[in-house]
Order: C-alpha cells, then sequence, then structure tokens
C-alpha cells in the first residue's frame, strides 16, 4: 500500500509536467501567431499637406510611391461614415472574432448558385488583410485572409482597427483612405461629412476605379442610393434624412490640388519628412493677394530683362510669416522658377544703410540733423562714391539717408566701428554675414555682403517692434521668440521718422503732403552692376520685403530699387490694410525736442543766428554746441585775420564766420559752395610758446627737379606735418600767403613752381615751423 504512493505521485508529476509543457507550447505558439503580424504592412508613406493658418490647403504632395493619404484618427472620422460602413459592410463587425463564418457560408452559397462573385463575405479585418497583401482571389488566399484577420483582432482593439481600414480604404486613382477621398471628393474634412457624403465613400471602395464618380458618376450615384436605402432599411439613418440625402448633388469631378507658396511648401516638407500635416502662419488671402501681384509685374518686367521676383510679408507682433512668394512662376524651368529667391543670398545694395545710422544714434556719434560731410574720402585706397557720382558738400544725416547717399553711410560705419555693425548684423540673423567683419570691410554696408530678403525684412520688422529682433515663424506650432535687443526703442523710432518722408513712386511728395495715404517707413537698395532691386517698408503691424532681378544674376538697367521694387512693396501693403485705421509709432520716453543750430545741426551754440529742431536721444544724443560758428578779426587794411592777441593798435572788423574741419572747408571752396577764409597774418604767429609743429615732408632743404616728360599733377610736392597734441588744425603758408588748412597728419599736395620757397607751419596755438625747398 505505502509502496504504490510514490508510483501513483510520480504519474501525477509527469501529467503535471506534461499539462504544463503543453500550456507553454501552445503559449508560445500563441505569441508566435499574435506577435509574429507584420505590423509595418499596416502603415503606409503618407502624402504632405500644407495648410495655412485657418486651415484652408495651400498646396499638398504625393507620398513617395506616388499616392495621396492623409492619415486621421478615428475620432476625427464621422460617426456618420462608420455606421455606414459597419452596416454595409460588416454588421457584426463588434461581436465576430475577425471571420464571419455565417456570412461566409452564405456567400459561397449564392456565388456558386450564380456561377460569379456576388457576394463577398469579407468582414473589415479581412478586407484590411487583403489591401495590405493583396493577392489573386483563391481558396488558399482566402484562407490566409483569414488567418490575418484572426491575427489582427487578436493583437488589435475592435477601433485601432477601423482605424486602420479608414486609413488604407481605396477610393480610385491614387487616392486611399478617407483622408484624402473627404478631400478630393468633397473639400471637407472627414468630420464633417453629410450621409449622402458617407454613402459615396461606403461604396465606392466596394469597385474603386468603376464607382469613381469622376469616371462614371451614374454608376456611383446607383450604388451610392443603394447604400441609403439599405442604411434606411436597418434603421440607421431616418426617413427624413434618407430623402435629403438622394437629393444631394455627388460631384463629378474631383479637386485640384491648389498651388501656394510652393517654395515655402517644399522647404518645410523637406525639413519635416514625417509630418503629414504642416499648418503654416500663412494668411491664405495674404498670400493669394501677393501671388496675384506677383504674376502681374512679372508680366510687365519680362520685356525688361526681369525674370523674377519675391515678396515676403511679416506679421510684426508675431513675428510669423503672414505670405511668401519664392517666383512668380514656379515652373518657369527656363528663369529658375524653382529657386526660392525669397531665401537666396544676394547684395542688398543700400537696403543695410539705416542700421548703421541706428547704431551710430544709440552710440551718440550722430543725431537726425547733424550736418555730415559728403565730399570725396579716401580709406587706404577705397574710395567710395556716390549713386550719382556726385558731392553735397554737407547734408544733415537725415537727409543722407533720405537720399541713401553712399559717403556718409560709409563715413558714418568707420565711426561706430565694422566689428560693432557686424555683430549688430549677426545678432539680427543675417545669417549669410558668415565672416570677420574685416573680411567685408567699410564696403559692407554698401552691399558687399549678401543677404536672404526673408532676413533682411525681419530685420525691418525688428525696427517696428521698437528694436527687438525676433525669430521668424513659418509653422504654427512654433515656439515664441522672447525677442533680443538690437537697438533702443528711441533710436528705432527716429530711424522710422525719417524712413517715412522717403519720395513714394506712387505720391507727389511724401505721405505726410498727401492725405488718405497709409504711413510706411521704407528703405530702398539697387547692387552694383543692377543685378538686384529691393524696397523693404513696415508699418506698426505689418514688414514687407520684395525683390526683383534674375536669378542667374544678369543685370539690367531697369534694375532699380525705387522703380522696379518699390511699386510692388506699396500695392501689397495698400491690400493688406484696407480697411484698417491709421496707425503709427508713439515716440518713447527717451526722446525729446532741443533747438539746433540750422548750419551745423549741433545744439545751438551762442553765435549761430539761423535755427531749427531736432527730435534727440536724452543723454545719448551729441551734446556738444555748435562749433562751426566763430568769431574772426580782420584787418581791415590788409584783409587778413588776426588772432585776439594781435589785435592791438590794429584797425579791425570782428565777423561770425563758418569755420568747417579744413578738409571740409577746402573743398567747398575749391567747389565754390563757400567762400574763402580771409589768410592769418603771419606776423600773428611770431614769439608763441610751446613745442613747434613737425613738418614731415617736404624735408628742409629738399631739392625737387621737375620731369618735362611726366605731366606736371603727377610731380605734385607732399605737405604733412604732425603737432605734439596729435589732432587739431595746421595752416601751410607759402612764400608769405596762406595756401590751406588741413587736420594735423593729413596729407595736401602743392603744385610745383620752379624757384626756391619757403614754407611755414602754423598750428592754432600760433606755433609754428619753417621748411626752405627748391624746384629746379
Amino acid at each position: 500500500m505505502l509502496g504504490r504512493v510514490p508510483c501513483r505521485l510520480r504519474r501525477m508529476l509527469k501529467l503535471v509536467g506534461l499539462t504544463v509543457f503543453l500550456c507553454v507550447v501552445l503559449f508560445a505558439l500563441f505569441d508566435q501567431v499574435v506577435f509574429s503580424f507584420p505590423t509595418e504592412l499596416l502603415t503606409r508613406k503618407h502624402s504632405t499637406f500644407v495648410y495655412s493658418n485657418n486651415g484652408r490647403l495651400l498646396t499638398a504632395f504625393t507620398s513617395e510611391d506616388r499616392f495621396w493619404r492623409k492619415p486621421v484618427e478615428l475620432k476625427d472620422i464621422s460617426h456618420k461614415l462608420i455606421s455606414s460602413v459597419i452596416a454595409t459592410e460588416d454588421r457584426y463587425f463588434y461581436s465576430h472574432p475577425g471571420v464571419n463564418v455565417v456570412s461566409l457560408v452564405k456567400s459561397a452559397i449564392a456565388n456558386l448558385q450564380a456561377g460569379r462573385v456576388v457576394r463577398g463575405g469579407s468582414t473589415i479585418s479581412m478586407q484590411i488583410s487583403r489591401m495590405i497583401e493583396p493577392k489573386e482571389r483563391t481558396i488558399r488566399n482566402k484562407l490566409f485572409e483569414i488567418f490575418r484577420a484572426l491575427q489582427m483582432e487578436l493583437r488589435y482593439t475592435k477601433s485601432e482597427l477601423l482605424g486602420v481600414y479608414f486609413n488604407l480604404v481605396p477610393y480610385g486613382g491614387n487616392i486611399e483612405g478617407v483622408g484624402a477621398a473627404s478631400y478630393f471628393y468633397f473639400d471637407k474634412e472627414p468630420d464633417k461629412l453629410s450621409w449622402s457624403e458617407a454613402a459615396l465613400l461606403t461604396a465606392i471602395p466596394g469597385s474603386p476605379e468603376k464607382l469613381r464618380p469622376d469616371k462614371c458618376l451614374d454608376c456611383s450615384r446607383s450604388r451610392q442610393e443603394f447604400v441609403l436605402a439599405r442604411l434606411h432599411h436597418d434603421g440607421v439613418i431616418s426617413s427624413l434624412d434618407y430623402k435629403a440625402a438622394l437629393t444631394e448633388e455627388i460631384p463629378s469631378q474631383r479637386l485640384q490640388v491648389p498651388r501656394h507658396a510652393p517654395h515655402l511648401a517644399v522647404s518645410l516638407r523637406s525639413e519635416y519628412p514625417e509630418a503629414s500635416l504642416l499648418k503654416t502662419t500663412i494668411r491664405y488671402n495674404i498670400q493669394e493677394v501677393c501671388e496675384r501681384i506677383a504674376r502681374t509685374y512679372h508680366q510687365k518686367y519680362k520685356a525688361k530683362g526681369i525674370n523674377n521676383l519675391a515678396i515676403v510679408v511679416i506679421d510684426n507682433d508675431k513675428s510669423e510669416i503672414m505670405a511668401v512668394v519664392g517666383s512668380p512662376d514656379f515652373d518657369d524651368g527656363r528663369h529658375s522658377g524653382q529657386v526660392d529667391a525669397s531665401k537666396a543670398a544676394r547684395s542688398p545694395g543700400s537696403a543695410l544703410k539705416p542700421f548703421v545710422y541706428g547704431v551710430a544714434f544709440d552710440l551718440g556719434t550722430l543725431s537726425p540733423e547733424m550736418m555730415v560731410p559728403d565730399i570725396p574720402v579716401n580709406y587706404d585706397g577705397y574710395r567710395p562714391v556716390n549713386y550719382d557720382e556726385s558731392y553735397r558738400g554737407l547734408i544733415s544725416v537725415r537727409e543722407a539717408l533720405i537720399h541713401s547717399l553712399n559717403i556718409p553711410a560709409v563715413n558714418a560705419a568707420f565711426e561706430v566701428g565694422l566689428e560693432k555693425l557686424n555683430e549688430v548684423l549677426r545678432r539680427g540673423q543675417l545669417t549669410t554675414i558668415d565672416k570677420p567683419y574685416h573680411y567685408y570691410g567699410l564696403p559692407l554696408i554698401l552691399g558687399a555682403a549678401e543677404v536672404r530678403l526673408t532676413e533682411l525684412t525681419n530685420l525691418y520688422a525688428a525696427l517696428a517692434r521698437d528694436g527687438i529682433f525676433k525669430r521668424l515663424k513659418t509653422l504654427k506650432s512654433d515656439e515664441n521668440d522672447a525677442g533680443l535687443q538690437l537697438y533702443s526703442p528711441e533710436a528705432s523710432y527716429l530711424l522710422s521718422e525719417i524712413l517715412v518722408d522717403l519720395h513714394r513712386p506712387d505720391l507727389p511728395d511724401s505721405w505726410r503732403a498727401s492725405v488718405g495715404n497709409f504711413p510706411i517707413a521704407w528703405k530702398t537698395g539697387t547692387s552694383y552692376g543692377r543685378r538686384d532691386a529691393w524696397t523693404i517698408g513696415y508699418t506698426p503691424r505689418y514688414s514687407v520685403g520684395v525683390w526683383g532681378g534674375n536669378c542667374s544674376g544678369e543685370g539690367s538697367a531697369e534694375l532699380v530699387g525705387a522703380s522696379i521694387a518699390a511699386p510692388i512693396m506699396f500695392e501689397v501693403m495698400s491690400e493688406i490694410n484696407r480697411g484698417k485705421q491709421k496707425e503709427w509709432f508713439e515716440a518713447p520716453a527717451g526722446l525729446s525736442e532741443r533747438v539746433v543750430c540750422g548750419v551745423s545741426g549741433q545744439p545751438v551754440g551762442r553765435f549761430c543766428d539761423e535755427t531749427t529742431t531736432e527730435i534727440f536721444l536724452i543723454g545719448i544724443s551729441p551734446a556738444a554746441t555748435c562749433s562751426v560758428h566763430r568769431p574772426v578779426f580782420v584787418d581791415r587794411s590788409t584783409g587778413m585775420r588776426l588772432r585776439a592777441s594781435c589785435t592791438s593798435g590794429r584797425d579791425y572788423d570782428r565777423k561770425i564766420v563758418e569755420i568747417w574741419p579744413p578738409r571740409i572747408a577746402s573743398w567747398l571752396v575749391n567747389n565754390d559752395m563757400s567762400a574763402p577764409l580771409a589768410p592769418y597774418d603771419p606776423e600773428c604767429f611770431a614769439g608763441v610758446d610751446g613745442q613747434n609743429p613737425s613738418i614731415i615732408s617736404p624735408e628742409d632743404g629738399a631739392v625737387f627737379e621737375i620731369a618735362y616728360d611726366l605731366p606736371l599733377e603727377y610731380q605734385k610736392i607732399r605737405l604733412q606735418a604732425s603737432i605734439a597734441s596729435g589732432d587739431g588744425t595746421v595752416h601751410w603758408f607759402l612764400d608769405g600767403k596762406h595756401l590751406r588748412a588741413v587736420e594735423a597728419g593729413e596729407v595736401t599736395f602743392y603744385m610745383p613752381v620752379k624757384g626756391r620757397h619757403k614754407l611755414l607751419c602754423v598750428d592754432d596755438a600760433g606755433r609754428s615751423s619753417t621748411a626752405i625747398f627748391q624746384v629746379n
């Protein structure tokens, strides 16, 4: 008895072990069956749909295999379509395990009786299996569909399977999924479908090519009516909905994909390849306006040899791109229509000039009414010239910017420092300026560095934001930028007040003189060789940038910013501001008004007769009073100037005259823009204490031989002197006559005349040095 117990126990243990083993094997087989399902078959390469900020389609791209697929989640599909599909295709979907045996048997009997396939019997899960692995319809393949359906049912929920079905189901041609079908047939999202539309989308997959409404409208209508009748019979829809659905029109054509902002769309698709939906910041209506304007001007400009245009519109407050045109004709392969000119690096010409003056305002080196020289200059061999190759002598900063003069701008860049200017431009995200400041040199401010229209327009938008730069947003999902202070609000306001006074091509004068027009601050640019025409304009709300030219780099005599790009900018501004109230920038608290000399633009001094007013930066703008108007003493008998210490015993007149720095004064006199000052009486400079000027050239005792085979103008004698203080004015006298006055260290020249000459050099304090030289 006791000996049998262990045997029974052993048998029981073996049985338990075998059971466990079989369970493990079965579980492994189950796991293999369920989890060996190739999940990658349930997803397809998607198309890309690009939308405006309010959800309107801008354009779209097919998938890599050239299909239209727009993935949607089940929650975003109308319950009408879900109910219609389940009622028509698989009414027991929520209760069967993936296969409806009764339906399969009935289908087999019906098909045998008819001698052809008249009934499918496939469940939604089996249809998914057929869609992901299409095969010839045989009994063997039907069994494989059943196997796959069971696999999916074990692995996925019913809702997940419905979601897969609605994203894979074919709708004729290259349309797959209800997302794409809803757009191409009805121009709406799948959650907005009516009963009529839901019935049509239920009907088409039964025979996608035959039932396409754009191929056979009657076929589609007949099958749709069958589906609606089925829904009505089964109580899915009411009689009222059934009758209304029957009267609803069926589309006879597929919707065509629009093509707005194609360059931006291509760029975004490349940047976000995994995204099926891209929601941009583009305003659909403004984009349409810009494209229409670009096409119109393109037709005008082609005859002038100008084949490419670009437009950028920015919402200043939100720092969003509202519209962008990369070229007027994307399909113009001959003229590089697919090149996005809004992002192409091109020379901006004069379009960077406002930014150097902004730096100067903030540093306190310039103020708007200050007079600056517009005369020939030479910076180590670099000799800038104005656009019209003329010189104005003296001009206010305001007028220099309004007239876009090159020489004052280059002088301003030299004064503020190229390193500082380069830093500001790079902080303003002009990404093409990526080399050290000394690489560009002073020509930087005249267009030596290339920039992109989008980036340059956004830099101008910073002026509209009180000097705050923000990164530009193109997608609604982009994060907001807190911003970076590039310029003070005060400097930004001063620039806006100057730029708003530019002459508009469509107006007889600036906007202030034309009631009823919108105030716009704007600046043009024309590159060297007339290869690029630019205009950037901004208001408190918007900034608009326009570029015109040829992507090939070919120039045109007509390519001038004011005549090519400006009219487009103003038309865009007019359209986007239509119906809006006029507005302008408020003056910041750090500005005030002061009286300045009407001649020098410096704060009025005791000898200034003519005055004007200026808006200035409190505590920053230059505060030194006018140094141009000074009293002088003129001997009545000789007509020569006297020093104050030399007036005793002399009969003289006291006069208030303009005394400009020597280089400026000399140019003004030589160009008949100013009368020469009376020369100093050399006797007044005798016996003054202190270190005398040092004559560097010519040396005392030098002898010069005139070469008769060389023009005399190439044999001028160099005059140069230095003084102990390092700066100031030196006066040159030759043989007792005043020759000219120059800055200390400045080089000037004397046309040689044969003979022995005495050269006298006198500084501001009256100290002097002499040199004797001979010309043979």
